[in-house]
């Protein structure tokens, strides 16, 4: 009987509850638009977010009048967790929505801190007298003490952290406490699992020392380094730091996986248009991290079927370690100038000496080409060519896929010639710069691109630089900036700047809004770089995924009519 009553109770107070499609928050306690007490925060606290805008399939959240106490006792613990024990809340039911007025009154501050006299951890502590008090810095607070403790060889620290609040004094005492232990450096690697793979090629990937001191975070480099040969799925490398005395050894454990795979990808972006690519990959070809790879790319320009192999290690009298790759591919592409049938084969050797990459090889290319270009029919016909090549590369950006800082800079030259069998005699030059810089804890982010390419004798139009597009600059459509024919055909160039500036700013978690200004010259006469430039701006958005940030970008040109846009994966710096 009382379970019957109970339910009925439950089902008409259930009833009776008001539903409402707009929760507002007012008070001195929200921010303004964005930050840690915005509206778009709080909506999270309760557990009813509005869906970003580039979702519209999503309903908006709906708000039910008896679930305002949930909401009081949730955004109360949220303002307690960041020192703001004074919170005061004010609900209201209106006609139409349900309203929250929040005073968020002062924070409690810090009054002391007390720091064990022998730890030396002051200069790690993120606060000071006289700072508010939050329940996430102080937890922060704990790990930034425990990771330096790691990072200073100090493996077998004891630490302790209190925080005492006086709601009453309206106050809070912190107290740490720490025994660093004795001091730790590694002794030898013990290398298990390593299957087909010469014990060498794991130890390169090492990254300290027998030696040195205890170091996490060489110990967490060389764990990626691993990771990145892309054959092992069970990876661990573990200092023995429970074993006596100062010297550890370390034991890195291995587990190969699956190294041969059929890979496959579908995609889109504005450039190239709808792309499709289906590929048989083994990344472990016979043994020491040799690949081996045979495929087919698939857009609306064209296709190509290729086939590589690559060894990461060669050794070579007096000249060491080097890398070896072999490219062949078939295509037939159709651009807006010139379509291209033919075979390509590029041989690399590869060798990484004073902090820089180098690339050098043979480019072997035999072509069947025809000429959009208005006047250039005489550039239809077959070609073949031989040309020896030199990359030069620099890469000190943090990541590949989302750089927040760091620079990049290569230089590509190329060099084709009748005396090594080529119908062509050219030199090509290309250099690229980038810089990326982040600023408000990585929410702000500034990057710099520039390319300048040189060509030294006029070519026919499918040996050209080109520019503009989702890559290039941004105010312009695929390979559409610079003269054109009488039919807007583009012609290319044989001198080329392209100066690419961006910013943008982390408006969600994963979500960025960008601006953009960016600035093209290209000429068809060689080594003349004070032709017209060609500028644009831009607005854009950034989202990113697990392959990489989605952009999307519209771009304008100053010194013409109209507009454009631009789908893609992958930022442009």
């Amino acid at each position: 009987m009382k379970r019957f009553v109970f339910l009925l109770t439950f089902i008409v107070v259930a009833l009776q509850s008001k539903e409402f499609e707009k929760l507002e928050f007012q008070g001195k306690g929200i921010d303004f638009l964005m930050g840690t007490f915005s509206s778009s925060s709080l909506y999270k606290v309760i557990g009813k977010p509005y869906p970003p805008f580039y979702t519209p399939w999503r309903d908006d959240p709906t708000f039910e009048e008896n679930d305002i106490p949930k909401y009081e006792e949730l955004i109360t613990d949220y303002f307690y967790s960041h020192g703001f024990y004074n919170v005061e809340l004010n609900a209201s039911v209106g006609e139409k929505k349900l309203t929250i007025d929040i005073q968020k009154n002062e924070q409690i501050k810090i009054k002391e801190i007390k720091v064990h006299p022998t730890s030396g951890l002051a200069q790690y502590l993120p606060f000071k007298v006289g700072d508010g008090f939050t329940t996430e810095g102080f937890k922060e607070s704990k790990k930034s003490i425990e990771r330096k403790l790691l990072e200073e060889s100090y493996p077998r620290y004891a630490f302790e952290a209190k925080a005492y609040v006086d709601l009453d004094l309206y106050e809070v005492k912190l107290d740490y406490y720490a025994d660093k232990n004795m001091s730790v450096t590694l002794a030898e690697t013990r290398i298990e699992g390593k299957e087909d793979v010469d014990e060498e090629i794991i130890k390169e990937a090492i990254t300290y020392k027998i030696g040195d001191k205890y170091d996490i975070r060489e110990l967490e480099k060389t764990y990626d380094k691993i990771y990145e040969y892309g054959v092992y799925d069970y990876i661990t490398v573990e200092p023995k730091v429970d074993q006596n005395g100062s010297h550890v050894p370390v034991d890195i454990k291995l587990k190969m996986g699956d190294t041969k795979f059929i890979k496959n990808s579908f995609g889109y972006n504005t450039d190239t248009g709808p792309r499709g690519s289906l590929s048989w990959l083994d990344k472990n070809f016979f043994g020491n991290l040799k690949v081996f790879e045979v495929g087919l790319n698939v857009s609306k320009l064209g296709y190509d079927v290729y086939n590589i192999f690559y060894n990461p290690r060669i050794i070579l009298p007096y000249i060491g370690k080097i890398d070896f790759k072999n490219e062949i591919n078939y295509h037939l592409i159709k651009y807006d100038s010139y379509d291209e049938q033919g075979w390509v084969n590029r041989v690399t050797f590869g060798k990484k000496a004073f902090g820089l990459e180098h690339y050098f090889g043979l480019l072997t290319e035999s072509n069947k080409i025809i000429s959009k270009v208005e006047g250039t029919e005489d550039e239809s016909g077959s070609y073949f060519i031989n040309s020896l090549f030199y990359r030069l590369l620099i890469d000190k950006r943090d990541s590949m896929v989302n750089a927040k800082r760091g620079y990049y800079a290569s230089l590509y030259v190329e060099r084709s010639d009748k005396a090594i069998g080529s119908d062509l005699d050219y030199l090509k030059a290309l250099i690229e710069l980038r810089y990326i810089k982040s600023y408000l804890a990585d929410k702000l982010t500034f990057g710099i691109k520039t390319r300048i390419g040189s060509i030294n004798s006029d070519v026919p139009t499918f040996k050209r630089f080109y520019t503009g597009g989702s890559f290039t600059n941004r105010g312009y459509d695929f390979q559409e900036l610079g003269l054109k024919d009488s039919q807007g055909v583009p012609r290319g160039g044989v001198s080329l700047i392209d100066i690419l500036s961006e910013v943008r700013y982390e408006v969600y978690p994963k979500l960025s809004a960008v601006a953009f200004y960016d600035s093209s010259m290209l000429s068809i006469e060689p080594h003349t770089f004070d032709d017209e430039f060609h500028d644009s701006w831009g607005l854009g958005v950034r989202y990113l995924t697990p392959i990489g940030p989605f952009r999307l970008d519209f771009g304008f040109p100053r010194d013409e009519r109209g507009w454009t846009f631009h789908i893609s994966i992958g930022q442009v710096f």
